[in-house]
């Protein structure tokens, strides 16, 4: 049996979706299923994906009937929207009727050809991974001074303990028209095309990482890397789609995330 299932929306819940995969093979009773998103690159070397098909085309109805069942299970259309502790795999998992599953995404990196140690490109020193901006989700343009964002005068605040108290070099995921705070150095790449995986080296190098809940959250998911999340429980929550093995810190308000910067420092100083 070769079933499609079809994954809509952004990179970070593209990549959450393949902690259920294992389990969805069993409940299809296969080696491999096939897959249909926006981020193709998220899904095609994964050992147990048949086909990626892609969602920015359809003129493919005919390829398309070659699947036994076309399925698809949307948690932003369910009782998800209203279950402020409703994790988003438990309720893909309640969808699909499987067991819910670890909060673990997985991406084969083995097949992946990362540019020559992109690590070396940035900096010579020690340094940590931020995001600051930019958790929308989809193909939309990137955001500026959202409720998800890190207030840009904490932004600036934190960044000069990071370089002046740490002594480390800040490379920060951030698009063109975010804003820049002084001391960084920006990492930028075409989110359409899996250019984005080459943060990956830097993320398994770094110190660790701080991010809103964002692409860079998901991304460093899929490493070992410390990382600290910062969350606007106005407009998301660690229960709703972080990741157990991360640090959480929250606030709650319509302006902007305002967790002071002492927080931030401490959770560092915290043994792991």
């Amino acid at each position: 049996m070769d079933n499609l299932h079809v994954v809509m929306g952004g990179i970070g819940k593209n990549i959450i979706f393949t902690s259920l995969i294992s389990s969805l093979c069993k409940k299809d009773n296969a080696d491999k299923i096939s897959i249909m998103s926006p981020w193709e690159y998220i899904f095609k070397n994964n050992e147990q994906v048949n086909n990626v098909e892609p969602t920015t085309d359809f003129r493919y109805f005919k390829e398309l009937e070659s699947y036994d069942n076309i399925i698809y299970y949307e948690p932003y259309l369910s009782n998800y929207t209203k279950d402020n502790n409703l994790h988003i795999l438990d309720a893909w998992a309640d969808m699909y009727g499987i067991e819910r599953v670890q909060h673990i995404p997985y991406i084969n990196f083995d097949k992946i050809e990362f540019e020559h140690d992109i690590s070396s490109e940035f900096t010579k020193k020690e340094y940590c991974v931020v995001q600051f901006n930019g958790g929308k989700g989809g193909r939309c343009e990137a955001s500026v001074n959202e409720p998800r964002d890190y207030r840009l005068d904490l932004v600036q605040r934190l960044i000069y303990k990071l370089k002046n108290v740490l002594d480390l070099d800040v490379v920060c995921l951030r698009h063109d028209n975010e804003p820049k705070a002084e001391g960084i150095i920006s990492f930028s790449s075409n989110p359409q095309n899996d250019s984005l995986l080459n943060i990956i080296p830097l993320i398994e190098k770094s110190k660790f990482v701080i991010t809103i809940d964002s692409a860079l959250m998901h991304l460093s998911a899929l490493t070992n890397t410390k990382t600290i999340v910062l969350w606007n429980e106005s407009q998301t929550r660690p229960q709703r789609i972080g990741y157990n093995k991360h640090i959480h810190l929250c606030c709650n308000n319509d302006i902007a995330i305002d967790i002071d910067v002492t927080n931030i420092l401490e959770k560092i100083d915290e043994k792991n």
